[in-house]
């Protein structure tokens, strides 16, 4: 078994900053391996970037890099949404920066164990390694078991097929990336930073990045990119969809992603036995832990 030097990445803007830190804190606290740890921002002004300083301060055995984007990643960016942005696109740009293999990490999420172990993972050749996406994977089972879907979903699943596999379709919210392996594939990198290309996908970066590594994806267990801390759930999906052993192993959810506009550090939920309810819960549990330490860095209360 090869074991790779632990590197993260977190890439963010300024509306996104606060919550990102928080992910960053969660997966600091628990990460038992030294790491890099490589914060991109867009738009930081200065005392933002000392709070990224601060934070990564927790520990001392990690090295921290940060980059600001600028016009050269972000300048042909024009795809809008209500909750993804434009620096979603900075990950697209990792392989070409950073060597050997990194773990990026979307910003609205919370990192309730190690991630070291993903760097030992064995990739069987594949360049990146990524969980299939939960709402994608409900769709292609219910289609395989004969059911009906709404016209909407059928357009998504359908325009999904034109580029990849639907049923292998992952998230592009947690990315293991082979930056060496990646590089080394001819006109790959250029294809992958075409940030135009990827504003013309209905879901922007993640549609871009399916259809870039369609083939050349290992499926990671659900537990490294868990879905409102659902991964369980989406286990059973993977199974129906003919998943492999590891992808299927019932490890406890380590990421937990609440992907999607409703965010955990905004309103929470009043219905308790509602998953998405609990899973805030979750998250404000840990949130406060984080203000002891950061009063000062609390994310936005409202949307």
């Amino acid at each position: 078994m090869v074991s790779h030097p632990v590197k993260i990445a977190f890439v963010t803007d300024r509306g996104y900053l606060r919550p990102t830190l928080v992910a960053m804190w969660s997966l600091l606290e628990h990460l038992s391996r030294p790491a890099e740890v490589h914060f991109w921002g867009d738009d930081l002004s200065e005392a933002d970037w000392q709070a990224v300083s601060r934070v990564a301060a927790i520990r001392p055995d990690c090295r921290l890099i940060t980059k600001a984007l600028g016009a050269a990643e972000l300048g042909a960016f024009s795809w809008e949404s209500t909750y993804i942005t434009a620096a979603a696109m900075g990950r697209l740009f990792l392989p070409r920066h950073v060597a050997g293999r990194i773990l990026y990490v979307d910003g609205d999420t919370i990192i309730r164990g190690d991630v070291a172990p993903l760097f030992d993972l064995d990739l069987g050749g594949a360049l990146i390694g990524a969980v299939r996406d939960d709402p994608t994977a409900k769709q292609m089972v219910k289609r395989g078991r004969g059911r009906k879907l709404r016209p909407a979903a059928v357009e998504r699943v359908d325009g999904i097929a034109a580029y990849t596999d639907p049923a292998r379709y992952f998230n592009s919210g947690v990315l293991l990336l082979d930056c060496d392996r990646i590089r080394a594939t001819p006109g790959l990198l250029d294809q992958l930073e075409d940030v135009s290309a990827a504003s013309a996908f209905a879901m922007g970066d993640q549609d871009h990045l399916n259809a870039i590594f369609a083939n050349r994806t290992h499926l990671l267990n659900p537990a490294w990119n868990a879905s409102w801390a659902r991964a369980g759930l989406q286990r059973d999906l993977s199974r129906a969809l003919g998943a492999e052993a590891d992808e299927l192993a019932p490890l406890p959810d380590t990421i937990i992603h609440f992907h999607g506009p409703r965010k955990p550090w905004l309103a929470p939920r009043r219905d308790l036995w509602n998953k998405t309810a609990r899973a805030t819960l979750s998250y404000r549990r840990q949130l406060r832990r984080y203000l002891r330490a950061f009063p000062d860095l609390a994310p936005p209360a409202k949307g």
